[in-house]
């Protein structure tokens, strides 16, 4: 049954959520899944904080933020039916790999299923394998002291006693929203970060490069061509401990692995899309700057210092866009999508 609670909660919750945004190009399931996602981590990132640095639990956390999430979920649901939206079905998807020309058709659904095969391979390797690796003494014990009880960050996880507030630490509670995930479904914490998380991030990855893949390329076997790419490379990137393929594969249970291998990407996704946008002289909507304050969000939920680099990047993107594109007009909306992640990174620097 907690399994069953835990993919609801990854992914029915994240799509009704995500449903908030508009669509002006049909459903788009994964795109749904990826900003509902992404809007509840900056949700959490923003309810949980103050939290931590009051000194509260895990209990007022859950209070406050489970049913936040469950009315975003409701009005994202009424949103679709508004709009009498309708999801396209498995036979219109399979119509959508195919093409008149046959020999094409067969390249397309031979990189299908390639992809395929080789992402289930690496769920089967995520499931039954596992590596050790020494930051799980602190990451995974302040999650397991926080579902025994209750507290956040107050405790030593190395040894006893207490500890005082390290903002480098509380200002990125990743942990605590494993906690909230075993406390929702009842599986231990270790449980739901060496095995559920693993399944969850790097599919979620693979859903940002899909939708990466469709602001480089037009047709879908170019697109299918970058996702075996994508594919090979996770497989065979563990060149060092450091590579975001190691870190989202091995470590995935750590805030450092949510930001190297699923912010990033989709904040690239996100700069590619705006790009486009203003190649065509089209002006980025106000749905853009808000999904993109959801990925900052995101990244301080992951690191402190991730959070910082992402608004160094936003703030470089933007420099260039207005230079190139004479967009002086675009300023103000980058600025209020970058303030809620810019007051993490003043706060930490206060309290240095």
């Amino acid at each position: 049954m907690g399994y069953i609670l835990l993919t609801l909660w990854l992914t029915l919750l994240p799509i009704c959520v995500g449903s908030l945004f508009p669509y002006p190009d049909g459903f788009q399931t994964p795109l749904r899944l990826l900003k509902g996602q992404f809007l509840l981590w900056a949700l959490f990132q923003l309810i949980t904080v103050p939290i931590v640095i009051a000194q509260g639990t895990l209990e007022q956390v859950i209070l406050v933020y489970v049913p936040l999430c469950l009315i975003l979920g409701a009005a994202g649901l009424i949103c679709v039916l508004k709009r009498k939206e309708r999801p396209a079905g498995l036979k219109a998807s399979l119509q959508a790999l195919s093409v008149p020309d046959k020999y094409e058709n067969r390249e397309r659904k031979l990189l299908f299923f390639l992809v395929l095969a080789l992402w289930l391979f690496q769920m089967i390797i995520v499931v039954t394998q596992t590596v050790y690796d020494g930051d799980d003494s602190f990451y995974m014990a302040v999650a397991n002291l926080a579902n025994t009880n209750g507290s956040l960050y107050q405790i030593n996880p190395y040894s006893m006693g207490t500890l005082e507030l390290n903002y480098r630490y509380i200002l990125a509670p990743f942990p605590v929203w494993v906690t909230l995930l075993a406390r929702i479904s009842g599986l231990h914490t270790l449980t739901v970060g060496h095995v559920v998380l693993g399944i969850a991030l790097i599919s979620l990855s693979y859903l940002i490069y899909w939708q990466i893949s469709g602001e480089l390329f037009q047709n879908k076997i170019s697109r299918l061509r970058f996702m075996l790419c994508i594919c090979v490379l996770y497989l065979f990137g563990n060149t060092s401990t450091h590579t975001a393929e190691s870190f989202l594969i091995t470590r995935s249970r750590q805030g450092k692995a949510l930001v190297a291998g699923l912010v990033f990407p989709a904040f690239v996704s996100v700069l590619l899309s705006m790009g486009n946008s203003l190649d065509k002289g089209e002006k980025p909507k106000a749905g853009v700057y808000v999904y993109t304050a959801c990925i900052l969000l995101a990244g301080c939920l992951g690191s402190a210092f991730g959070g910082a680099i992402l608004l160094l990047f936003w703030g470089g993107v933007n420099f260039m866009w207005v230079v190139a594109y004479r967009r002086f007009r675009q300023i103000p909306g980058a600025i209020l999508a970058a303030a809620p992640a810019a007051a993490f990174s003043l706060v930490y620097l206060l309290a240095r």
